[in-house]
């Protein structure tokens, strides 16, 4: 059984790291009800009170471990869970880990072992590889193995960092996973070699093994092709505490690739609106750290920063907020990143209530759509939401929402909700509560460009308002867009649970 942190040769250290890495790619811990439930049962076989933290998979899974661990039966509690869970097979490389860990072994002794001649012969075939776009690979390779894989390697120095992650659950060494997608990208006549190299491992591995590589051959040869809207994006998520203080949780991601939307988590913060900007600032740096590894490709749609927030911060100014404070010489993001707002209840709702067809159905009509047809809210006395929400229902063309005033309650923003439970991703407004009336005349026309032009014309207006000195009349200053694309999902957990 593990010992305390003292022991002088790491093993609990060691043990800790490798199951961490092996339970935050199983189901059971990347959905959070799931994973509340399987902590729980775990602490109840060892009749303890572990909390269950709630902060992102990895660092519930760190805490819940170290907690776990410290009992003589920790690790016998959660072999016996995963097993009910998961079932036995993902019980059986769990223990295959913590013995590899406490016989002094690596962490990728836990996977099926490649013989050296194996690893030589794969090293060659790889040299080979030159047609790979690098992009292309790491969004698959991040969308298969559910792991943040490494920029800038070269394809056997992937395949080595590989060989040190944990088996799959299927059973697939990640390193081999590497060998597929990579097939899949290539040439046919290197592809084939590749191909015979996983058929030979698994062949050696046995009748389960060549039936997992089958099924993940296949999935890979379903997935999608490039998306020309896909940029690459850092996406921002707000929440406001639930403690009646003034704080914020605040979370990101970064999609690296054009053309692929597979964006990589980052950490959980807490802050208040006053210093979201350095929280974003420091994204951003992530994020460029991750764009700097792949080269741009033609005709790419710039850069977008998107904030997912509550209904209650949608009128919040996040165009404007100023990166490189540090400098002295402060800038808004709007001026070199496309900046959008999307809509933080309608994304969790839509992953679990069913109001995800509503929506990618009218985002479609207004993708296909010459020119988006726009539903406007005056915000005058005696205009009423149920004759809104009536002509939204009974108009499914009705693909854009504007108002005339801003997003805030007794205002715009019930207006604005409604049109988002109705599937309506697209809409602006001047944020300001004294603006003048011509702003609803140039949003209007504005939202009669062509869908796809929308994000550049309003980036274009924002960086000419900028150098205005008639604030008043800038609307560029003031605009909110909300630019909610239903296939571009991120799993928003509550992080204030």
């Amino acid at each position: 059984m593990v010992d305390g942190p003292e022991e002088p040769d790491g093993a609990r250290a060691k043990l800790i790291g490798a199951l961490v890495d092996f339970l935050c790619v199983q189901d059971f811990v990347t959905d959070r009800d799931q994973c509340a439930q399987f902590v729980s049962f775990t602490a109840e076989q060892l009749g303890a009170e572990i909390v269950f933290q709630r902060k992102n998979p990895r660092a519930d899974m760190l805490s819940f471990l170290r907690d776990l661990l410290k009992h003589e039966k920790g690790l016998g509690a959660l072999h016996f869970t995963v097993g009910v869970i998961a079932g036995s097979g993902c019980a059986r490389r769990l223990m295959q880990i913590a013995d590899a860990v406490r016989s002094d072994e690596t962490v990728a002794g836990a996977s099926p072992e490649f013989t050296d001649s194996a690893v030589r012969d794969i090293h060659r075939l790889l040299a080979d590889v030159r047609r790979v776009d690098d992009g292309r690979l790491h969004a698959l390779l991040n969308h298969e193995l559910g792991v943040d894989v490494p920029y800038g390697q070269s394809p056997a120095q992937r395949f080595d960092h590989l060989c040190r992650v944990n088996t799959q659950a299927d059973g697939l060494p990640p390193a081999l996973v590497l060998v597929e997608v990579t097939a899949f990208l290539e040439r046919p006549a290197l592809r084939e070699g590749l191909r015979a190299w996983s058929d030979a491992w698994a062949r050696e591995a046995g009748e389960e093994a060549l039936r997992a590589l089958g099924e993940r051959r296949r999935a890979i040869e379903a997935l999608p092709t490039a998306d020309p809207d896909v940029a690459r994006c850092l996406v921002v998520m707000v929440e406001p505490a639930d403690d009646g203080s003034a704080d914020i949780h605040v979370r990101h991601w970064v999609n690296a690739a054009p053309g692929y939307w597979e964006p990589v988590a980052g950490d959980v913060c807490s802050t208040t609106l006053d210093r979201l900007a350095g929280e974003v600032e420091r994204a951003v740096g992530r994020g460029r750290e991750r764009w700097a590894d792949l080269p741009a490709m033609t005709d790419e749609p710039p850069v977008q920063v998107e904030f997912v927030l509550p209904f209650t911060l949608l009128n919040h100014d996040v165009a404007r907020l100023e990166m490189g404070t540090w400098s002295g010489e402060p800038l808004p993001i709007s001026l070199e990143y496309h900046v959008h707002l999307r809509s933080l209840e309608r994304m969790r709702a839509a992953q679990k209530g069913g109001y995800l067809p509503l929506w990618r159905e009218r985002w479609t009509r207004l993708r296909n759509a010459g020119v988006a047809e726009s539903y406007r809210w005056h915000g005058e006395d005696g205009e009423g939401l149920g004759l809104w929400r009536a002509n939204l229902i009974a108009n499914p063309d009705l693909t854009a929402v504007i108002l005339d005033v801003p997003a805030l309650p007794g205002l715009g923003l019930e207006a604005l909700v409604t049109a988002i439970a109705q599937g309506v991703g697209l809409a602006a407004w001047d944020r300001r509560t004294d603006s003048p009336d011509l702003s609803g005349e140039v949003l209007t026309l504005l939202l009669a460009h062509p869908p796809a032009q929308i994000p550049s014309w309003v980036s274009t207006l924002r960086k000419k308002a900028e150098g205005m000195n008639r604030d008043h009349w800038s609307l560029g200053k003031h605009l909110a867009l909300l630019w909610d694309d239903p296939n571009r999902l991120i799993d928003c957990e509550e992080l204030t649970a």
